[in-house]
């Protein structure tokens, strides 16, 4: 093969891998079964977990966010953990702010409700709500 046509071949390899590359990173991956996707279902024991206002758990593709007392699924706001702006999974939430951020690993800064509303950008998409259910001391998101 000779150098022109080497060259001109990686070039178009490179070309085809960016675009495979930038298509699969502009997914929405909440719709997606599998860590960070919506596809999953993960329980909590309330027992032992989100005991207090406040606190929050991220897994299956969810998070899970105690915003009042009591044990009714009323008590908690369910969403998926999945960042609408890169498709990483939020990093924590914020009790002071009662804000959901997305600070790693995309480090972009986006900010969401409880509800799922985008309070800071660059996303520009809510969060989707996910349901939660009580069965006797086990909340199950799905």
């Amino acid at each position: 093969m000779e150098r022109r046509d080497f060259v001109s071949n990686m070039g178009l390899m490179l070309a085809l891998a960016c675009a495979g590359g930038l298509a699969a990173c502009s997914r929405n991956s909440a719709d997606m079964p599998g860590p960070g996707g919506g596809g999953a279902a993960f329980t909590a024991d309330l027992n032992t977990e989100l005991q207090n206002v406040g606190q929050f758990k991220i897994g299956g593709g969810a998070i899970v966010i105690r915003v009042a007392a009591g044990n009714t699924p009323s008590s908690f706001a369910a969403l998926t953990s999945t960042c609408t702006h890169e498709g990483c999974t939020v990093a924590s939430f914020n009790s002071t702010t009662n804000l959901i951020e997305c600070n790693a690993p995309c480090g972009h800064g986006s900010r969401y409700t409880t509800t799922g509303a985008v309070q800071t950008g660059p996303a520009t998409r809510a969060l989707t709500q996910k349901t939660a259910t009580i069965s006797g001391n086990t909340l199950t998101v799905s």
